[in-house]
């Protein structure tokens, strides 16, 4: 069994932004919310006028725990987060704080984060944060 994530035909514009390290998601076209995980209507209105519209990738730490033994397929020998992300255009969604330590001390909530790409073996890019003053 894998853990890295299949393309689906719904999630697929979502990877081919990834692949080119772009943070894609979708947004309404009536009431104009984003929102993740993809899905063909929208969680806020019901709408169907859905499209796929590229996203900043600045962001903010909006939770987070600490794993000791991270899955395999993160390639990391020391501990790693799992962390809610809060999106600047408004969507949270589950991610992980690379680049820098995984301690309290370091991951503070609401501390500025910019999106960034990691490619873990022979899976897609996936979707990861790192520190806002390290992306500069």
């Amino acid at each position: 069994m894998s853990l890295m994530p299949t393309p689906l035909p719904e999630t697929q514009p979502y990877w081919d932004a990834a692949a080119q390290g772009k943070l894609a998601i979708q947004r309404c076209g009536d009431c104009a919310q984003c929102y993740f995980p993809p899905a063909p209507v929208c969680p806020h209105c019901t709408s169907r006028n859905v499209v796929w519209e590229e996203m900043s990738g600045r962001a903010t730490l909006y939770s987070y725990v600490i794993t000791p033994s991270p899955w395999p397929l993160w390639e990391a020998t020391g501990p790693m987060s799992v962390a809610t992300i809060a999106l600047e255009e408004g969507p949270r969604l589950l991610s992980t704080v690379v680049d820098c330590e995984q301690s309290p001390a370091t991951l503070i909530i609401d501390m500025p984060l910019t999106a960034t790409w990691r490619k873990f073996g022979d899976g897609p890019k996936l979707l990861c944060f790192c520190p806002a003053e390290e992306a500069a």
